[in-house]
């Protein structure tokens, strides 16, 4: 018996039976020799991590500009913190936790430079708008090239992987159900996929708050007012705000396993058919949540140093969709080369109007995906190549 096979032996037997097993995976896209010492979602795991749009995930903001300090998130270490909340939640369920750190590791790899910032100035460019979670999974089917000595793009990940991507936010957006028809956007995504959905927000909560008070933006006394720090802020010497995620993050798995047993989830489909989250907080911990969720928002998101740095961030992304849609030459060889490549294959016979418009198209997609890839620094230093002097503010 091979160590992958032990591997799974031991996910049957010691996972619920509502958990995705990694030996009954709905498979990739293009079909692959088993690996002797990995399951299919650990699998999944090592080729995410060994992308070149992970690695990029260390100089993309999260909140504060890779250059504004050491010490703050990056996308990067959000990603970590998502996955190692997600797999203590998981564990704790017996949920698959293979699955939950591979769509935590994966689920922002389509970010843009700059945070939401730069996300939400590519969605008011872009024709058909753009949100980061769809963009992930154009990433791991389409963009990654690692396997293009096997015929095809992509990472080939497994189904369920992709759509834990492609779900992983829909606590607060809503999926256009147009798009990703493959990856079944009408119905929830698996438990392990929800899992993320609570964990991403435990993680950025937490994180941004830390942050915030690190870098002085956010003071002690104008918490106290917060439910949940009347909540964490009693006994101890331990410091409130590292009790934050064990306090959601209890409360998460013992609420779940409620919900879990009260709507009598058996298998791993029941609850993707259900009209809500399965995984979630209790009510009483949720209004404690949102509480300090839209804290953050006034005081800290929309603090003046932090709408300086997103303003910046937007305009620099500005700058370079005007200046790369205007004249595309201007991109590197590698990255034009694919629009004439497409150009190229138009058919020859096609009226002159549309021609005109298919070639826009491909200019367009070519030119998000390129700065969609981008991280800060590397967007600052070509929009700093760019931009006339006094063009970009400093």
């Amino acid at each position: 018996m091979s160590v992958r096979e032990e591997l799974e032996k031991r996910e049957d037997r010691d996972l619920a039976p509502y958990a995705v097993r990694s030996f009954r995976t709905r498979g990739r896209d293009y079909e692959i020799e088993p690996d002797e010492l990995r399951t299919e979602f650990q699998r999944d795991r090592d080729r995410i991590i060994h992308s070149k749009a992970f690695r990029r995930l260390e100089y993309k903001t999260q909140v504060f500009v890779t250059h504004e300090g050491d010490h703050y998130r990056t996308r990067l270490t959000h990603s970590l913190e998502v996955a190692q909340i997600g797999t203590t939640i998981a564990r704790a369920l017996g949920l698959n936790a293979d699955l939950v750190e591979a769509i935590a590791l994966g689920h922002d790899l389509g970010h843009t430079p700059f945070g939401h910032s730069g996300e939400e100035a590519l969605d008011e460019l872009v024709p058909e708008g753009f949100r980061h979670y769809e963009h992930s999974v154009r990433v791991v089917e389409e963009l990654e090239e690692t396997y293009l000595y096997l015929g095809h793009r992509g990472l080939n990940l497994t189904w369920e992987v992709r759509e834990g991507i492609l779900k992983h936010a829909i606590w607060k957006n809503e999926l256009d159900q147009s798009r990703f028809r493959h990856l079944e956007p009408d119905l929830l995504p698996t438990l392990e996929g929800q899992v993320i959905n609570v964990a991403d927000p435990v993680a950025f909560i937490s994180h941004d708050l830390d942050d915030g008070l690190r870098a002085g933006i956010l003071r002690e006394e104008e918490l106290k007012g917060l439910g949940i720090y009347k909540a964490l802020s009693g006994g101890g010497p331990r410091p409130w705000t590292r009790k934050v995620i064990p306090f959601l993050v209890h409360d998460v798995i013992e609420h779940t396993r409620q919900r879990i047993k009260e709507l009598g989830i058996k298998g791993p489909e029941d609850a993707r058919r259900l009209s809500e989250l399965t995984v979630s907080f209790s009510p009483r911990v949720k209004e404690l949540f949102t509480e300090l969720h839209e804290f953050l928002f006034e005081r800290f998101y929309y603090n003046y140093r932090v709408l300086r740095m997103r303003q910046r961030g937007i305009e620099t992304i500005r700058l370079l969709w005007r200046t790369f849609t205007g004249d595309w030459r201007l991109l590197p060889p590698d990255t034009a080369g694919k629009i004439r490549e497409q150009i190229a294959a138009l058919p020859r016979d096609i009226p002159a109007e549309e021609r005109r418009l298919l070639e826009e198209k491909i200019v367009q997609e070519v030119v998000r995906d390129y700065i969609a890839g981008m991280t800060d620094r590397f967007a600052f230093r070509t929009a700093a190549e760019l931009a006339p002097p006094g063009a970009l503010p400093n």
